[in-house]
């Protein structure tokens, strides 16, 4: 899924810096000294969910979008508070065009656009 996603956010001219997990994004995040503009992010994870990474890289990031996907939806989702943060969700399985629509919406609204 992940190298999918990779593929077709390329292919519509994203430059994309790509992780494994939250532990090995926050590793990247950090030693990329270039801006980055939007978190697509897994909202469950292994080593470091996607509300913690988030939460470890508002500091650094201060302009950075934030969009969650996620597979589960419900009580676990309700327990990570995504819905109260205003933070997009983008619930999976997700289209082409509904994961294009959510990211320029993101980066639009967020920018003031």
């Amino acid at each position: 899924m992940r190298q999918l996603t990779r593929q077709l956010l390329e292919e519509h001219g994203y430059r994309i810096l790509e992780a494994k997990d939250g532990q090995d994004a926050l590793a990247i995040a950090g030693s990329h000294s270039g801006h980055i503009d939007l978190l697509l992010t897994d909202v469950v994870m292994r080593r470091l969910s996607g509300p913690e990474l988030v939460s470890r890289l508002n500091g650094s990031r201060l302009n950075m979008k934030t969009v969650y996907m996620s597979g589960y939806t419900g009580e676990l989702i309700g327990r990570e508070d995504i819905a109260a943060r205003g933070i997009p969700l983008l619930e999976k399985p997700f289209t082409r065009a509904g994961l294009l629509q959510t990211l320029h919406q993101a980066l639009d609204q967020r920018s003031g656009s």
